[in-house]
């Protein structure tokens, strides 16, 4: 750490850029903001002393109050989401007071937003380079219509794709902000909360339950947050460094605003549907060679010569429908806050409780959520906002996807049969047609994990003179896990290991620690010419502590580990990684119009090899409000115009010990005696750094027609280099098989646009509709010389290969097909490499002798429709509609049942069409390529209708300021030509890259009535 030290010793010194004049005594600065159209006053807009000085919130009556501000010329400017900011200067006598009143009327375009910047400050809009999404919670989400975090940013905004893998409730997402940088590494982006950054995990389950897992991400309550801002890439996360190459997402939760306490009281109920159609399983009955009756008379058997079809005796069941193990889920949920305070102090306090039973027994979730933040302005020129979130959740989890014991599985891969008592399907009666047995059966196993989690932050800024300024941050994320599963003795008599009982009890504890500093130094060297200096500094801290243990062979009766009499197994796992990081920026700005941005961040990390020194990532970014300037010609079509370009770079560590040459300890057996001895747990790297992602962006933002249209384009190009790959080692090392090597390349290019539009805005009508889109082309450059492609994913369909997408799907292709003989049926006798039948027909069936890219996994392309109308001020109406394109999805529900069940129709019923029986005869042949399909889709997302109380209706209820009814849906229809359960399934999702549809529990349809009552 000491390199960096030094750097930070550098950066303090170029705080002696200037040395303005103090000024002398401070003043207070007041007013009232209100809407344009409507002249109301306007509550929660953010007014700030630019460009870091005292900020505050308007309260109830639109009025704000700032105090301790220095004497002298000051800009006062005035944010809202969704509205034109505005900006005036005022001139403060020392002890004075002085007056800023402003006006916001709607935008299409929101120069004036401001944006919280990776040292903790904010700045406007206008200021940045760089693209920085935003979700509006208030216009854009319908709270009724989505259940966590997950869905809240789905189709919100371009470029960032959210992949709802399954309809199990509690489980995760896939999110990729700009495609995928790493081909080793997460592809996961930072999240921080309130300046905290939090842990992020999308594994966050330590016992298999088939395939799903648990997303900390969702952890994150939607009723507490009142922004979200997206940092998509390298060009505007420099200054967060060595975590951020996958693009940052922010969060703001609410604060309080001074004016009388105003409370918030929601109550919400609802449904979840499994409503997909479910293929039935089939089986030919025929006739053996020698006679006998045969089940399983399948086209390849009969092209063969081992069975002869019987006439009119292909039999059909479909077990998830007639012995249905599903149900309608219930979702509940009920929340309460209250917000207000004086001008010195504010508060936000909000309590909820959520419970949701998902569509199978096993499933439920039941969660606590607890928030209070608080803001003080301790002295004149210090305030101080204290955020805490505490979350406790028990979730329940069925067993789902690559499983037995799943619904889902256990039906689609059962039997074209009711296995009852009266047709017992050769002596089985408890299946009822499903795999083994009926699923109902093992939802007696409980896999479980206990959530506590308390997030926490404080930041402090502090105006010392009137041309310096100071933030200063420090927060915690500490996540106490309980992951356990217990299957109870003598219950079931399915298997041995069932029936004699286990017991898995995981005990997990997660700390993340957040500490930064920045000073700014602002001064004016021309009266055109704005100076802003910051230098800072963080460290962060990641602890994981784990401790595992199980047993099985319980005592009848006994849920713990206690009982267990065999098998047990005890581990522990400890990981401790810190970053400390040092920046400086330098910032000018010309007229208030354009703006050029240089910064640079130094960084080291424990994880990096002990050879590689420190880390540097720059960033230089431009903005110009071209519209602004004087020669910009006046125009009743286009309103403003910006253009804006950015460069930056930022990272990702390696990760727990890949630098480091490390043991293992085991037990070993000599003779009768246990000794303890080492085996090679890793080989290390010395010289190993981070991953460094660099990207080039521009773009441009314009309003039309008096601002009631707004178009924002970008384009992007970032270059991965000295991506992480496993390097194969000779085992005449006597080392680990292969240790981790800086050797690849990886490059995402697109482009992403969003269009916004007020297509009417009377006092009866208020309508707006916002189209996005974003394109993605995603290519692995240079695995490394000597590198093999890295093949991997279900049946070994994926693979990362120079030129092509990550994690693209290879097979040998399905050349041609052709029913030679005229028999109806494709058949693969006769084929290169299958079973040779003399006198049989010709191949029927033509692969490709080397594998052959097929397409990838990541969409190329994403489009979003999101429409808000108001009628009469009584009648809300929100609905999203989502395109997403360009990728393929591995089947492998559907050639699982077809190769290897072989209960698929294609490969029993002779009158399929050909086409469904050459991919099921390819597959028996060992090509999987007809089943990696084009998964492009269209999905009515999310409709809200919403019922606004009229004034006589909410003075009845004790003159409640606001009363809303809403009805929601969710997963409302779904528009594809993907043949299986769910374009969007994926039966991996914690997996980097491996995407495959495996007996999976799709998307769930949901709705939801809620109430929300303010006073």
């Amino acid at each position: 750490m000491g390199k960096l030290l030094r750097l930070l010793v550098t950066l303090v010194a170029a705080v002696g850029l200037s040395t303005p004049l103090l000024a002398q005594g401070g003043g207070t600065i007041a007013g009232r903001v209100t809407d344009a159209a409507t002249g109301q006053p306007m509550a929660g807009v953010q007014v700030q002393v630019q460009p870091n000085g005292a900020r505050a919130l308007t309260d109830a009556q639109g009025q704000y109050r700032l105090t301790g501000v220095p004497a002298g010329r000051h800009t006062v400017a005035a944010a809202f989401i969704g509205r034109e900011g505005a900006a005036q200067q005022v001139t403060l006598a020392a002890g004075g007071t002085a007056t800023a009143n402003f006006s916001l009327a709607p935008t299409a375009v929101a120069l004036e937003g401001l944006v919280v910047t990776a040292t903790g400050q904010t700045q406007r809009r206008r200021e940045v380079g760089a693209s920085v999404g935003n979700v509006d919670m208030d216009r854009q989400v319908p709270l009724a219509a989505v259940t966590n975090l997950s869905q809240v940013l789905a189709s919100r905004s371009p470029g960032v794709v959210v992949q709802q893998s399954s309809g199990t409730t509690g489980t995760s997402s896939r999110i990729r902000i700009r495609g995928a940088n790493s081909v080793s590494l997460s592809n996961e982006p930072l999240i921080i909360v309130d300046g905290v950054r939090v842990n992020n995990s999308h594994d966050s389950y330590s016992i298999g339950v088939g395939g799903q897992n648990i997303s900390r991400f969702n952890d994150i309550n939607p009723e507490d947050i009142e922004n979200i801002e997206i940092i998509k890439g390298p060009a505007a996360s420099a200054l967060y460094g060595t975590a951020a190459a996958n693009g940052v997402i922010q969060i703001t939760t609410k604060r309080g605003r001074a004016g009388k306490t105003r409370w918030t009281v929601f109550g919400e109920t609802g449904t979840l549907v499994q409503e997909n159609e479910f293929p039935a399983n089939f089986a030919q009955i025929g006739r053996t060679r020698t006679g006998g009756r045969t089940t399983n008379c399948n086209i390849d058997n009969q092209a063969r010569g081992l069975c002869t079809a019987v006439a009119d005796s292909l039999a059909s069941f479909s077990p998830l429908d007639t012995h249905s193990p599903f149900r309608d889920g219930v979702r509940r949920s009920v929340g309460l806050s209250a917000a207000g305070g004086s001008e010195v102090a504010t508060y936000y306090l909000a309590g909820e409780y959520e419970g949701e039973q998902g569509v199978m027994d096993p499933n439920d979730l039941a969660r606590v959520n607890l928030r209070a933040n608080l803001q003080g302005q301790l002295r004149e020129n210090l305030d101080v906002t204290l955020s805490t979130g505490f979350i406790s959740s028990e979730l329940g989890l069925p067993y789902n996807d690559n499983t037995a014991f799943g619904g889902v599985s256990a039906g689609l891969l059962g039997k074209a049969f009711n296995c009852t008592a009266q047709t017992p399907c050769g002596g089985d009666t408890i299946s009822q047609g499903f795999f083994a047995r009926n699923p109902r059966e093992f939802f007696f196993i409980e896999n479980r994990q206990n959530i506590q989690r308390f997030t926490g932050g404080l930041n402090a800024n502090w105006r010392p003179l009137s041309w310096l300024s100071a933030v200063g941050q420090a927060g915690m994320d500490l996540n106490s896990r309980w992951d356990h599963q217990l299957v109870a003795p003598n219950v079931s008599t399915y298997s041995i290991g069932l029936a004699e009982g286990s017991r898995f009890s995981n005990r997990i504890g997660i700390g993340n620690y957040t500490a930064s500093a920045t000073v700014t130094g602002t001064f004016d060297p021309t009266t055109d010419l704005q100076s802003t200096t910051s230098i800072g500094t963080q460290y962060i801290q990641e602890i994981f502590r784990g401790t595992s243990a199980s047993g099985r062979a319980l005592l009848g009766g006994t849920a713990s580990l206690d009982g267990a009499s065999a098998g047990f197994s005890v581990g522990e796992n400890n990981q401790e990684v810190i970053t400390v990081g040092a920046y400086v920026q330098q910032q000018l700005a010309w007229r208030d119009r354009v703006f050029l941005s240089g910064a640079i961040r130094g960084d080291d990390n424990s994880a990096f090899g002990q050879d590689f020194g420190l880390v540097i990532y720059p960033a230089v970014n431009l903005s110009w409000v071209v519209s602004e300037e004087s020669f910009f010609p006046g125009s009743s079509f286009v309103d403003n115009l910006r253009l804006r370009a950015a460069y930056g770079q930022s990272g990702q560590r390696p990760g727990f010990r890949q630098a480091e040459t490390f043991f293992n300890p085991v037990a070993v057996r000599v003779g009768t005696v246990d000794v303890p001895a080492l085996t090679v747990g890793g080989t290390g790297n010395v010289l190993l750094e981070p991953e460094r992602s660099a990207e080039w962006e521009a773009g441009v933002e314009a309003g039309f027609l008096g601002d009631r249209l707004g178009l924002e384009l970008n384009y992007y190009d970032r270059t991965t280099r000295s991506a992480l790959v496993s390097q194969p080692l000779p085992p005449s090392l006597g080392a680990s098989p292969s240790r981790f090597q800086n050797l690849g390349e990886v490059t995402n290019e697109g482009v992403e646009a969003s269009l916004r539009a007020r297509l009417f805005d009377t006092p009866r009508l208020q309508a707006d509709v916002t189209l996005s889109g974003s394109t993605n082309r995603n290519r692995l450059v240079e695995l490394g010389e000597g590198i093999e492609p890295i093949v991997f994913g279900f049946d070994n369909t994926q693979r990362h290969t120079n030129g092509f997408a990550l994690g693209s799907y290879f097979q040998r292709e399905i050349l041609s097909f052709a029913d030679k003989n005229g028999d109806g049926v494709i058949s693969r006798v006769n084929c290169p490499g299958q079973v040779r039948v003399t006198g049989g027909p010709e191949c029927e069936v033509e692969l490709s002798d080397t594998a052959v890219f097929l397409g990838q996994p990541l969409p190329t392309r994403e489009f979003a429709l999101n429409g808000n109308v108001l009628l009469f001020g009584t009648v809300q109406l929100q609905a999203l509609v989502n395109h997403r394109g360009g990728q393929q999805l591995y089947n492998a529900t559907g050639s699982f049942r077809c190769a290897i069940i072989q209960n698929c129709e294609a490969i029993q019923n002779r009158n399929a069409p050909l086409a469904e029986q050459a991919k099921a005869v390819a597959s028996l042949m060992g090509s999987q390529a007809g089943f990696i399909e084009d998964a492009s889709f269209t999905k009515l997302r999310e409709v809200a209708v919403s019922f606004l109380a009229p004034t006589g209706i909410r003075r009845r209820m004790g003159n409640a300021d606001a009363v809303k009814l809403t009805f929601a849906g969710r997963n409302l229809a779904t528009w594809t030509n993907y043949s299986g359960l769910d374009p969007e399934i994926n039966s991996n999702a914690t997996g980097n890259f491996t995407t495959s549809d495996f007996l999976g529990l799709p998307p769930v349809r949901t709705f939801t009535v809620r109430l929300d009552v303010s006073f």
